[in-house]
């Protein structure tokens, strides 16, 4: 039973660790009364101007320092003209905003897309922007699309 109960462990930590290309179920766990449960710290965070000419919307589910403070550092390097918004996808709210981007993992939406072709350093390539920085994307990628943006280029 105990080697059951592990295998059973391992297999959920395996399912809510990473993004497959279905959309993966929330999967309930522990007790059924919330308020024995600790609170979830979210890391839901918005900055920059209503009326930016860039939005920058990040669906991450905490754990991803590194990209989240890419994305926050957008407001400090673009001041006035980039607006970002951090969405926690493990509350019901930020699932929801997700699912409506037409996201089923983490990822970065620029002005309503997640997909550029870029030129960075006199090259031209195409950019994803899913799961978290230095695996489909990388920083400079990421400020390349918003100058590209601000510019008016696409």
């Amino acid at each position: 039973m105990k080697i059951l109960s592990t295998v059973a462990l391992v297999a959920l930590v395996a399912l809510l660790a990473g993004c497959g290309k279905k959309k993966q179920e929330q999967v309930a766990a522990g007790p059924a009364d919330p308020s024995s449960q600790p609170a979830m710290n979210y890391c839901d965070f918005k900055d920059g101007p209503e009326d930016a000419k860039v939005k920058v919307v990040a669906f991450y589910p905490g754990r991803h320092e590194d990209t989240l403070a890419a994305v926050k550092g957008l407001v400090k390097e673009f001041p006035g003209q980039v607006q970002i918004d951090i969405v926690d996808w493990r509350h019901d709210a930020g699932s929801k905003r997700r699912a409506d981007a037409g996201m089923t993992c983490a990822g970065v939406v620029i002005n309503g897309k997640n997909a550029f072709d870029i030129e960075v350093d006199g090259k031209k390539s195409k950019v994803l922007f899913v799961r978290g920085m230095g695996g489909e994307w990388t920083q400079d990628d990421l400020r390349a699309v918003v100058k590209s943006e601000l510019a008016g280029t696409k």
